[in-house]
């Protein structure tokens, strides 16, 4: 960690995920917007460090095109990442001072920092899957518990509030869905388990010592469901190349999620206000529209899947 991202500098109350020992970095907002100057800084550094690093350290170099294969998602842009997270939270020229610095310091191109999933996934969150179409059943089910959350009565804040945590939950079903319907066949497939050892990179390229080989293969689906319980979902990406590269499954375009994200970003980071302070509003139409599409798209994908793995002539 450079001496710019000493987080003892910091007080008690600026860490975000306290109870996260093993997690990366994450500021706590409410102590970020009325920060010092200099305690500001230090966490946006920390929080871009823990995150993104140089790409040579771990990225390979393709020598005949001229530059790095980002496998594991990015390049990431200091703009874009630092901007996103704490855009409307601290002020945009400290924000920049950092984007000077970290774009100083390797460029414009970050690639993700590459870290071991754990051995074992965490059984408090196992799932209960009864089939292939269990996933799809939850997704209807959610949707549906969402909107029924849109018919409580109240006044004219506390709903506009139902609207946007609603709207966040809707894309939260989707989230869920992805992870849910990889784990269901990383369970039931050796063909979807195989190929995710042999083919994504954050698992293939795992350095493991010959003595531990016999443990690992004995218990190598519980570390590829801790791999994908570890993953974040709306990182397209990264979820895009596990079910292509790993699963074999191609997802339909995610482009129609791409402003609700930004939406549920301001939802959920920024108390339901915008980068330029305004209050994001969310209308019925809005949330049905946006319910539909995660719908339609677990429909496609869940499909996709069966075909994929069942190949029965009624698929």
């Amino acid at each position: 960690m450079d001496d710019g991202d000493d987080l003892s500098n910091l007080p008690p109350e600026a860490m975000g995920n306290t109870f996260d020992v093993e997690g990366s970095f994450d500021p706590n907002d409410h102590w970020l917007r009325t920060a010092e100057e200099e305690h500001q800084l230090i966490a946006m550094r920390a929080w871009f460090h823990a995150r993104y690093c140089d790409p040579a350290h771990e990225t390979p170099y393709n020598g005949r095109e001229g530059g790095y294969l980002f496998v594991d998602g990015g390049p990431y842009n200091p703009s874009e990442e630092l901007q996103e997270r704490f855009g409307g939270i601290v002020d945009d020229n400290l924000i920049e001072q950092v984007v000077d610095e970290m774009l100083n310091e390797v460029g414009d191109q970050w690639a993700p920092v590459r870290r071991d999933p754990p051995d074992d996934f965490d059984a408090r969150f196992d799932l209960e899957l009864v089939d292939a179409d269990e996933p799809l059943r939850r997704v209807r089910k959610r949707l549906a518990e969402c909107r029924q959350v849109l018919d409580l009565q109240g006044g004219a804040e506390a709903v506009a509030l139902a609207r946007r945590l609603v709207f966040g939950a809707v894309i939260g079903v989707l989230e869920s869905f992805l992870w849910e319907l990889s784990q269901h066949w990383i369970e039931s497939s050796e063909e979807a388990l195989r190929g995710c050892v042999t083919k994504l990179p954050a698992i293939r390229d795992e350095q493991i010592k010959l003595g531990d080989v016999f443990e690992r293969h004995d218990s190598i689906r519980a570390h590829v469901k801790g791999h994908l319980q570890n993953t974040v979902w709306h990182r397209w990406e990264k979820v895009g190349a596990i079910y292509k590269i790993g699963l074999g499954i191609t997802l339909p375009s995610v482009k129609v999620f791409d402003d609700a994200l930004i939406k549920r970003h301001d939802i959920v980071h920024r108390s339901g206000r915008t980068k330029d302070g305004e209050e994001v509003d969310v209308t019925n139409t809005e949330i049905e529209t946006l319910s539909r599409a995660v719908e339609q798209f677990a429909e496609e994908v869940s499909d996709s899947a069966k075909k994929r793995f069942l190949r029965r002539p009624d698929f």
